[in-house]
């Protein structure tokens, strides 16, 4: 049996995992789907000074607070600055990374300062500015949703996932990741692309990663929602991590 935690990402809440959960504990494993401070089911506690920093503590206290191990952590979009967090104060209790189609930061690197490196200038406006732009809006600190239509997500699943995101804070994005390096010892590492939508900045980081050694790279026909739009598929490729 096989421990898996997985995690969101901006906007969304543990909800989006639903259907993978489904799948990985009819397969007989324990998942455990932590949803962050400010959004989904917690969006009541959402503030414009909510971190990365807050958001990697929420992952690391669900680990502990459940004494687990060997953990089969996943990370999607904004997920990836989380889990590279998470992974860089506990790696003793991680027992493989799984970025699905995420931002995979450096030491120093924001969410916001990737972007630049991963996405051709104009693109890169268009999100960076409105990114800004709505957390400039009456000085609230937050961000609105991407719609689920820019990330290609299938018509059927549109308005499910547009009901159910919520805003959250620019300084999210803004906050460096700050590592230690730690995060190194976690050698099982696998790279998932959504290779169904443009413009992506996550072509960028699945190309830097698949030539290093200890990770994998998998690519999946789908909207950047793979967890909404292929569940089940998800879930077949991280049960090759059991």
């Amino acid at each position: 049996m096989a421990t898996f935690v997985l995690v969101h990402g901006a906007w969304h809440g543990g909800w989006c995992y639903r259907d993978t959960a489904r799948a990985l504990r009819a397969a007989g494993h324990d998942v455990f789907t932590p949803t962050h401070t400010g959004v989904g089911e917690r969006a009541h506690q959402s503030a414009e000074n909510i971190t990365l920093e807050t958001h990697i503590r929420d992952v690391c206290g669900c680990i502990e607070a459940e004494e687990l191990s060997n953990v089969i952590l996943c990370g999607h979009s904004y997920g990836g600055m989380v889990i590279t967090g998470v992974a860089d104060r506990i790696p003793g209790k991680i027992k493989a990374l799984v970025y699905l189609d995420a931002f995979v930061p450096e030491h120093g690197q924001s969410l916001n300062s990737l972007l630049p490196l991963a996405l051709a200038p104009e693109a890169c406006e268009v999100f960076l500015g409105g990114f800004r732009g709505a957390a400039l809006d009456k000085n609230s600190g937050m961000m609105a949703a991407v719609p689920a239509e820019a990330f290609n997500i299938k018509a059927e699943n549109i308005p499910w996932v547009n009901r159910r995101c919520v805003p959250q804070a620019l300084a999210t994005f803004e906050l460096p990741a700050l590592l230690t390096g730690a995060g190194a010892a976690v050698k099982n590492r696998t790279y998932i692309l959504a290779d169904g939508w443009d413009p992506s900045p996550f072509r960028y980081f699945a190309a830097k990663v698949e030539k290093l050694p200890g990770w994998k790279l998998v690519k999946m026909p789908c909207s950047h929602d793979v967890m909404v739009d292929m569940p089940k598929e998800l879930a077949a490729e991280l049960l090759k991590l059991a």
